[in-house]
């Protein structure tokens, strides 16, 4: 569990180093082009590690609060799956490891665990935002739980095999396209 938890927290601060510092970059643009908040300079910078140093936190509960979710078979299976070699895709803001026993995904700084024997469906759809049409997969689970993962427009052939993963593993009549 220790490797999952470190690829996780290794991304999402990956992530945020890189918001840091889009934030960085349009203060001191702000600055530049306004010499009136010159003034102002110390004040906003001092807050930048305040809300990074806040902001690392929540990724740390977040694997913490789904690592404790998982029981002590889940946890064995994961052990033992992840280390070995796995298909690896692009999601939004993340990565979708496809185990035998499990899938695991880190999409929007969450830290999702997705039992293969629990999932009904999968149903693959396409999301529009603007004039993209974005690829995802809504898992429903035997609890009755949803669980949607965007992919990333920069890789919409990644859904594509993810989906085409699913319905070899789990049939036809249970990944809806």
């Amino acid at each position: 569990m220790g490797k999952i938890k470190k690829d996780f927290l290794r991304g999402e601060l990956r992530r945020l180093v890189l918001c840091a510092a889009g934030l960085v970059l349009c203060l001191l643009i702000l600055l530049r082009c306004y010499p009136k908040l010159a003034s102002y300079q110390p004040l906003p910078l001092l807050g930048i590690p305040a809300i990074i140093g806040l902001s690392a936190l929540r990724p740390a509960m977040q694997s913490r609060a789904a690592i404790g979710s998982l029981t002590d078979t889940d946890r064995y299976f994961l052990e033992r799956e992840y280390p070995a070699s796995h298909p690896t895709y692009k999601v939004w803001q993340g990565e979708i490891h496809l185990l035998r026993s499990f899938i695991v995904c880190r999409n929007r700084g969450r830290l999702l665990f997705i039992p293969i024997h629990k999932i009904e469906r999968a149903e693959h759809r396409f999301e529009h935002a603007g004039m993209w049409k974005i690829p995802s997969i809504t898992f429903i689970l035997d609890t009755g739980q949803s669980i949607a993962i965007g992919f990333s427009p920069s890789h919409p052939k990644d859904s594509e095999a993810v989906f085409t993963w699913l319905q070899n593993r789990l049939g036809c009549e249970k990944a809806i396209h």
